[in-house]
């Protein structure tokens, strides 16, 4: 009989690794850009390569998860994620990096993909909330991979061996954790034998499986976009603004981003249990008034030290709204893997890929602090879309 609890440490690990190894990259960024003479401009050409990336594999990466096997699916995208990370240090010139940037946003992305499938079987065969909580692994990940590249850094060793070092412990680490994964065959005979002995519960599950799936998520899509631009303006641009406007420097503006994602992880790792207990559709508007309430204070600060505060609100409430949504859309359409993840995915990604410039052209015209007041607002509409066309959705998917 297999482990449901092992499968579930399995894709917790997966989380871990991917959020560790994007993190580990990300140190190295302003390293190429010394080495190759970028300028603002090119780097982010090359950063945009990478988002093109992501956004080429969402029509596939889903369709595949679901043919193939979801756990199938991250041991081979993971066998190209963690080699992809390392390739753009190495690179000597601008067209060879803007290539391995596309891979390492492409390959990223196809696992993330899966692994979040992966994450919505093991939800559903143990019968609760799960996807926040692998979300708040992801973000331990990323407090790691970031804490070992700061350590190697100060350290009398070459940042050369970094990337090689680490990513081949992380390619271990996957190739052993991918073993046990929750095949998505298991997952259908043990849902097929849950309906099979409760004929009511099976007639009402299948009820929004007949409907267009597109349209049905569609509202969780849209809340995606909007939790997910507000989580993309925050990370791009939270420490421009306390540096810019509220004249923090530099280590000030990086404690407020670390108060921020400490609050976001702290939120995804409790996020289940709070979904338990006062139900998705409280918990998805209560981050909503968060994120807002949050960004409005950091609008509104007079000093760096009321923006420490917003960060911190900012974080909770965006912490939970995309894994929430997952979650939600899978158990009130019935389905789960790759087809509700890559919509869903596809819109957020979108979002903090767009969110960034945009902000950034309104910031240009009209200022920064304009620019978040509008984000504030636009966090806000999460609750007339739930109001119009999510409140039924939502009381399909419980609180489990």
């Amino acid at each position: 009989m297999h482990s449901y609890s092992t499968a579930h440490n399995r894709v917790r690990t997966i989380f871990f690794l991917h959020g560790a190894a994007f993190s580990s990259w990300v140190p190295h960024i302003p390293l190429v850009q010394e080495r190759l003479g970028l300028g603002h401009d090119e780097l982010g050409g090359i950063l945009l390569a990478a988002a093109i990336g992501v956004l080429a594999v969402m029509p596939i990466a889903g369709r595949m998860a679901d043919r193939f096997g979801s756990e199938r699916v991250v041991r081979y995208s993971g066998l190209f994620y963690f080699t992809a990370v390392g390739i753009p240090a190495f690179m000597s010139d601008y067209v060879s990096i803007s290539i391995a940037m596309f891979a390492l946003g492409f390959s990223g992305a196809f696992l993330d993909v899966a692994m979040n499938a992966n994450g919505l079987h093991v939800e559903r065969v143990k019968g609760r909330s799960i996807m926040s909580g692998l979300h708040g692994f992801w973000s331990l990940g990323g407090f790691a991979g970031a804490g070992i590249a700061a350590a190697w850094f100060a350290l009398p060793i070459s940042n050369y061996y970094h990337l090689p070092f680490v990513l081949s412990l992380f390619l271990i680490a996957h190739i052993i954790a991918q073993t046990g994964l929750l095949s998505d065959a298991q997952t259908n005979a043990i849902l097929t034998s849950a309906q099979s002995e409760t004929d009511e519960d099976h007639t009402s599950s299948v009820k929004p499986k007949e409907r267009n799936m597109f349209l049905l998520l569609l509202p969780f899509g849209v809340c995606a976009f909007i939790g997910q631009f507000g989580e993309g303006v925050i990370t791009d641009w939270a420490t421009v603004f306390m540096n810019t406007e509220l004249s923090s420097g530099a280590t000030m503006a990086a404690v407020g981003f670390a108060i921020y994602s400490f609050a976001m992880a702290a939120t995804r790792l409790s996020g289940d249990a709070l979904v338990t207990k006062f139900g998705r559709a409280q918990v998805l508007l209560t981050s909503s008034v968060l994120a807002s309430l949050g960004t409005f204070i950091i609008t509104l600060s007079p000093h760096y030290i009321v923006a420490w505060i917003g960060c911190g609100i900012a974080g909770m409430g965006l912490a939970v709204i995309l894994p929430l949504l997952l979650s939600a859309a899978s158990k009130a359409t019935g389905k789960g893997g790759g087809a509700v993840v890559s919509i869903i995915a596809a819109t957020g990604y979108s979002a903090i890929m767009a969110g960034p410039p945009i902000i950034g052209a309104i910031g240009e015209v009209a200022g920064l602090v304009t620019a978040f007041g509008l984000t504030a607002t636009f966090l806000a509409m999460i609750i007339p879309v739930y109001l119009l066309t999510m409140r039924s959705r939502l009381q399909i998917a419980g609180n489990g």
